[in-house]
């Protein structure tokens, strides 16, 4: 952890999401009463990925959209299940667009592009191909 916070610090942005992947899921130490070790923490996992997704990092911006996408499956409102679909498809477009804007490969983010896929279709079948559109062009102005 303390090495990921001296990465981050020093402006690497990836830092921040393995920072948040360490406290979502936790890691083992030496053995279980090692110091090293992590325990989960929810509060601290996200206060990572926010610190990732205002980096723009696109890693952090693909978790706060599998978060909504899993939000949205639960969620017993249409209306609120359809904003959460959106919002997942906004951070993957975000994600996807970042990615590419740092060059990496094609299938490094390939995954990121079927969700966003799924969702557009799933919602303009809901009658919100506009609000889809307005998502992306949003998506592509925040990542110039």
């Amino acid at each position: 952890a303390a090495l990921y916070e001296t990465a981050w610090q020093d402006g690497v942005a990836i830092a921040a999401y393995q920072l948040g992947r360490l406290y979502e899921y936790g890691a083992k130490g030496s053995d279980s009463a090692s110091p090293d070790a992590v325990r989960p923490d929810a509060a601290r996992a996200w206060f990572w990925y926010q610190k990732g997704e205002r980096a723009r990092e696109p890693h952090a911006l693909a978790r706060f959209a599998q978060r909504d996408e899993s939000n949205a499956v639960v969620e017993g409102d249409p209306a609120r299940s359809h904003s959460l679909l959106l919002e997942a498809f906004s951070y993957y477009a975000a994600a996807t667009l970042q990615a590419k804007k740092e060059d990496w490969p094609d299938d490094a983010c390939r995954h990121w592009q079927y969700r966003r896929a799924t969702l557009a279709r799933l919602l303009a079948r809901e009658g919100m191909i506009q609000a889809v559109a307005d998502a992306y062009r949003t998506a592509q102005v925040t990542t110039r």
